[in-house]
């Protein structure tokens, strides 16, 4: 084929983009200029200039909360900061959000001491105040807080909690702050941290409703019964004096399974298109799915998934299902006499899906109760130790797990135990797993005088006609 060395390939970079968006926006096709911008920002995610171009195409195409959002991350990074300010100021007084972008724009000037903005805010929005310290304060713990929630709404609690560390000592102290940072450590299981932090404020303030509702659920974590019960009674007569009361002890409520009193809160507030987020997808279909209302459920449980960044667990229908297979198939093995019945019931718990909702004090000390050899495997599978002989079992197990022709069939799993036993004892090399599976599986359903030709399990274990023979011979004979 002839080369022809007239043709100039293009290079598709972050530059090139860069100038398709600049002319999409001069020609004032936001829509277009916003996706070339958007392609620059995921090759070059520190490009400030590009991030404000992209931001005013939002504004301009509707999407503020969008726009907002941008530069939400680059505060939330360090990085960019005091002009991130400016813009979310600048931002807002396009959207004609006036208290925002007063608190924005004092912010900005916190981190600049760019007192000439400042003169000229008070005079934009004819602001008088008696204290500047109070509207400093003010204004920090009003960006603080919604920086915050934009990185916690997100499941990013380490970097929330960050977020909030990060911030100076004095504002650190702050009612507001410190519950932030509580409800944080909280949801990390750091329990220890936020017991002290919520037992100090609820000292300062018993009816501080932030408090009240994540010390409740810290009990109920923790299995402080007792306590847990008067906290709950407290929560119970509580009277949300706002939606942001409600809004939180609604999603708290869900934790704690009293559903019907979450959704009284909760569904009003998503009516009016407040507060929507994870947590309230979450709560909302956790609610509807045990008021028995599963389409609903499946219809928050889509919202949830599409705005979240982060791995949810499991949807309330599976956990619940994955309760019901647990009961039914898998508790009988682990209670089992026999040895072999018992792995074959921890291999199966470590397939379960949201098996940690399953992990119970209960479960723990059933599990506490068998030999070291089970418990070598319960370590093998939760630490990935390496293992040769339990690494041999394993692969089998699961190999027979993945086959669907094979999957249910317990005695299958529970014979293999102790076939893969017998080779390990005979000192074979265990690296082909398949060869033996094959030819166990082949001789275990003749014996059965069940129907099964050498052709399927060749297919389904990806074993030649030679290697099969071979391993049938050698298990036949031991």
């Amino acid at each position: 084929m002839a080369h022809n060395d007239k043709i100039i390939s293009m290079k598709l970079d972050a530059d090139f983009y860069k100038r398709r968006g600049e002319s999409k926006f001069e020609q004032q096709d936001y829509n277009k200029a916003a996706t070339f911008f958007r392609k620059v920002l995921e090759m070059s995610p520190q490009d400030f200039d590009v991030k404000v171009s992209y931001a005013t195409c939002l504004v301009k195409l509707g999407q503020g909360q969008r726009a907002e959002r941008l530069f939400y991350e680059s505060v939330a990074q360090n990085e960019f900061v005091a002009e991130s300010f400016y813009q979310l100021s600048q931002l807002n007084i396009e959207l004609n959000e006036p208290n925002k972008a007063f608190l924005f724009g004092i912010n900005y000037v916190l981190v600049s001491n760019d007192d000439e903005y400042q003169t000229q805010l008070d005079e934009m929005f004819e602001v008088s105040y008696s204290s500047e310290h109070d509207i400093e304060q003010e204004s920090q713990l009003f960006a603080i807080q919604l920086i915050f929630q934009y990185l916690f709404s997100q499941g990013r609690l380490p970097e929330a909690k960050a977020y909030i560390l990060r911030q100076n000592a004095v504002i650190q102290q702050h009612k507001i702050i410190r519950n932030l940072l509580a409800m944080c450590y909280l949801y990390l299981n750091e329990y220890d941290i936020a017991k002290t932090m919520f037992e100090q404020l609820l000292s300062e303030d018993a009816t501080d409703m932030h408090a009240l509702c994540h010390y409740t659920l810290l009990l109920y974590n923790t299995k402080e019964k007792e306590k847990y019960q008067q906290y709950l009674k407290l929560l119970g007569k509580v009277v949300p004096m706002n939606e942001d009361e409600a809004f939180k002890l609604g999603i708290v409520l869900s934790y704690l399974k009293e559903y019907q009193a979450s959704q009284n809160l909760l569904l009003p507030l998503y009516k009016k298109g407040k507060f929507l987020s994870i947590q309230m997808y979450n709560a909302l279909s956790f609610n509807h799915y045990y008021l028995d209302q599963l389409e609903d459920s499946k219809f928050f449980w889509s919202k949830l998934q599409e705005i979240s960044k982060v791995d949810m667990g499991y949807a309330p229908w599976k956990i619940e299902e994955s309760k019901d297979y647990f009961n039914n198939q898998i508790l009988p093995l682990l209670l089992n006499d026999d040895s072999h019945h018992r792995l074959y019931g921890i291999f199966l718990l470590n397939q379960l899906k949201g098996r940690e909702v399953l992990l119970t004090e209960e479960i723990w000390s059933i599990l506490e109760t068998m030999n070291d050899y089970e418990k070598l495997y319960l370590t093998y599978l939760i630490q990935g130790l390496k293992l040769t002989k339990l690494d041999f079992i394993h692969r089998g197990l699961l190999k027979l797990y993945e086959t669907q022709h094979l999957k249910q069939d317990e005695e299958l799993f529970i014979v293999w135990i102790d076939q893969a036993e017998a080779i390990i004892a005979d000192n074979k090399d265990l690296t082909h797993v398949e060869w033996y599976l094959a030819a166990f599986a082949y001789i275990h359903y003749q014996h059965k005088n069940k129907k099964l030709t050498k052709q399927q399990v060749m297919d389904w274990f990806e074993v030649t006609r030679y290697r099969l023979d071979q391993t049938i011979q050698y298990l036949m004979s031991i």
